[in-house]
């Protein structure tokens, strides 16, 4: 109601919006109150009821509830972003939280500005404590609501924050200056891990992941530096290290389609492609695609020779079924592939080859049919 009240002042356009969770008997009072001052100003207020099921933590699900209306406010109304009132207990009161957790964090409190769901979020009331707003609503007589729940021992949050509303201020400029000085020692830690990653190459050798103190920080900024984005937390860091201990030869999977091939203790992130794919050729060309390259040379496995006559020739990924004529008789791809100890799921984008009827003539690194061998052959395809 502050930061409200501090925005019709200052004559900035906004709108309000506000979700109702129904889950204190207070709540419908500060429904009110924020509907009683949209409507004496003339501001358009947003409302939502929340309607789902509890799971979980409600605390994270009421809060990525409200983000989310946020941004279909923002996007309905064209708005810039978001303004909250996050104040300076709030910052301390996230310190001690992350202390406490244990958590690993990019940065201790709560920042400025931030983005959630694509919004800019930002927070202009950091500099101010909570004592300051309530006075600040008593002297310009702005009707707020204090949210019993706040003192409720039922979460870790609201513990602290109980207990932050005991202390001197002197005692919270004093963890504030604490605060700012971890933050100082992160970003100087961060851009020595960032250097250092950012150094190792698309191909890295375990140990740089294992053996670094910050081994988990290495890995996270080496993963973002390849392209990878996906959230990665703690403990699911602290598990590809883990694995990568492990394994010498093999292959972690990771989120987002991504996996990291290891193969003589050499790391590399690879992006898992389609397995469906058919591509057809009026003539031979030398070509590179994902799945396979048409080259003029090339090992004997890789050799056919192709003629006028089966142009259109397709190469696709091998289908259940698929069998090829050889000189002692038809056998089936898929036998081939268990004889090979070739794993599953390498079989299905393996490459095949088809000539203008679809008749199987050739299968990459196994071989071709009887028709399509020869010395000289004109055409390598390599997986």
């Amino acid at each position: 109601m502050a930061l409200l009240d501090m925005c019709k002042k200052a004559k900035v356009s906004i709108v309000v919006a506000t979700v109702h969770y129904h889950q204190r008997q207070s709540a419908d009072r500060d429904l009110k109150i924020v509907n009683d001052y949209c409507v004496k100003n003339g501001i358009p207020l947003y409302i939502k009821h929340f309607d789902e099921p509890l799971i979980g933590n409600f605390q994270n699900q009421a809060r990525w509830y409200r983000y989310g209306f946020f941004k279909e406010v923002v996007n309905e109304t064209g708005c810039k972003g978001v303004l909250t009132a996050h104040h300076r207990d709030d910052v301390l009161e996230t310190y001690l939280w992350q202390n406490q957790r244990g958590h690993r964090v990019k940065r201790y409190g709560i920042g400025k500005e931030v983005e959630i769901y694509g919004v800019k979020i930002v927070r202009p009331l950091l500099d101010k404590y909570k004592k300051d707003l309530v006075e600040y609503c008593i002297n310009n007589k702005v009707e707020y609501g204090e949210d019993e729940s706040n003192y409720s021992n039922k979460y870790l949050r609201n513990r602290i924050r109980k207990q932050l509303s005991t202390k001197s201020l002197e005692f919270k400029v004093a963890v504030y200056k604490e605060m700012e000085w971890k933050n100082q020692q992160l970003l100087m830690d961060r851009a020595m891990d960032k250097e250092f990653a950012e150094g190792l190459g698309d191909a890295v050798f375990k140990d740089s992941f294992i053996e670094n103190e910050r081994d988990i920080s290495v890995l996270e900024l080496w993963l973002v530096s390849q392209g990878y984005s996906a959230i990665m937390s703690k403990k699911w860091l602290k598990e590809i290290v883990r694995q990568l201990t492990r394994i010498n030869n093999g292959v972690i999977p990771l989120k987002n389609e991504h996996y990291l091939q290891i193969h003589q203790s050499t790391v590399t992130l690879k992006r898992f492609l389609p397995y469906e794919y058919a591509i057809t050729f009026d003539k031979i060309e030398c070509v590179h695609t994902p799945w396979f390259t048409i080259s003029d040379q090339g090992p004997r496995t890789c050799a056919l020779t192709v003629s006028d006559d089966d142009f259109p020739i397709t190469i696709r990924n091998w289908h259940p079924g698929d069998a090829i004529e050889m000189r002692f008789g038809t056998k089936k791809v898929s036998r081939w592939f268990i004889d090979r100890k070739i794993e599953e799921d390498r079989r299905k984008s393996w490459p095949v080859v088809c000539d203008r009827d679809g008749k199987v003539i050739f299968v990459v690194e196994i071989g071709c049919d009887v028709v399509h061998y020869s010395d000289n052959p004109n055409m390598f395809v390599l997986k």
